[in-house]
């Protein structure tokens, strides 16, 4: 029978069917000998006779943090106070996504602990990524968020102390996640989720993943600009990495305020981080 796995605990795999049942598997020998590691969201073939997966199928993407496959869109909680906002974490987020065809939702967090100011200058932010088509949503738009599940597996991401496992909470009371404090000193929250698990949650299936604020982004340094969205512009030269390049279309752009500096920062900023 089909299923999708929803979650992997040592030699456990958690697999939803396609009855709506769920069942403890283990994997068939024969995978690990072709070096098939299942990994969560992988739809699978069961043998309900011997709760064992016998085949995996084709991924439509993959992500080696949090380790997931087969995700539809990607949830990006974004604090706006402790940890600080940040437009450099959210573009590599962005590429992410962008790299394996992911949808992805920027969430905003905890707007309720910034002042006026620091609210206009998020907004601002918010604005530009709107201008580039991407859903943005404040944590308390929870029917709006919920719209997003139907249907869809969705990963969700962001540093740790975001507010990921309060938003889900938020959308679903009775999953009851716990939620950890943030570190005063270190601007960063204590890790309350241990595993990647896909839950159930309005019609679609979501996955609470550990906190992080860093990303292993295994793209070649001159396809990095492929996935900006804004910089797919006609430069001088077709090997032009925007960086500071004679006849680069996108400094152009950047000196007619058409696209904002700070974008083109996080992006050096990015290049040089790969680049190392």
């Amino acid at each position: 029978m089909n299923g999708k796995i929803i979650c992997i605990n040592a030699a456990i795999h958690k697999v939803l069917l396609e009855n709506n049942t769920i069942i403890d598997t283990k994997t068939r020998g024969k995978l690990r000998n072709e070096n098939i590691n299942p990994v969560v969201g992988d739809n699978v073939f069961v043998d309900i006779k011997t709760n064992t997966i016998e085949t995996v199928e084709k991924r439509k993407n993959y992500l080696e943090r949090p380790l997931i496959a087969n995700i539809d869109k990607l949830l990006i909680v974004m604090s706006s106070s402790i940890p600080a906002f940040s437009t450099y974490l959210i573009d590599k987020f962005l590429v992410i996504a962008n790299c394996n065809n992911i949808e992805p939702i920027i969430v905003v967090t905890k707007t309720d602990m910034i002042s006026l100011k620091e609210k206009l200058e998020i907004k601002k932010y918010l604005k530009y990524y709107k201008k580039l088509n991407i859903k943005v949503y404040y944590n308390k738009e929870v029917r709006k968020i919920k719209k997003e599940l139907k249907d869809s597996v969705i990963a969700v991401c962001g540093q740790t102390g975001s507010g990921k496992s309060s938003l889900l909470n938020r959308i679903d009371a009775s999953l009851h996640l716990k939620t950890g404090e943030v570190s005063m000193s270190l601007g960063r929250g204590k890790h309350t989720t241990r595993l990647v698990e896909l839950l159930e949650v309005n019609g679609g299936l979501i996955a609470d993943t550990p906190g992080f604020s860093s990303l292993d982004i295994n793209i070649d340094r001159k396809e990095i600009k492929n996935y900006y969205p804004d910089f797919k512009l006609d430069c001088k030269y077709k090997t032009c990495l925007h960086i500071k390049e004679d006849g680069c279309e996108v400094i152009k752009q950047i000196n007619k305020n058409k696209i904002p500096k700070w974008r083109h920062d996080n992006y050096v900023k990015f290049m040089e981080e790969i680049k190392k």
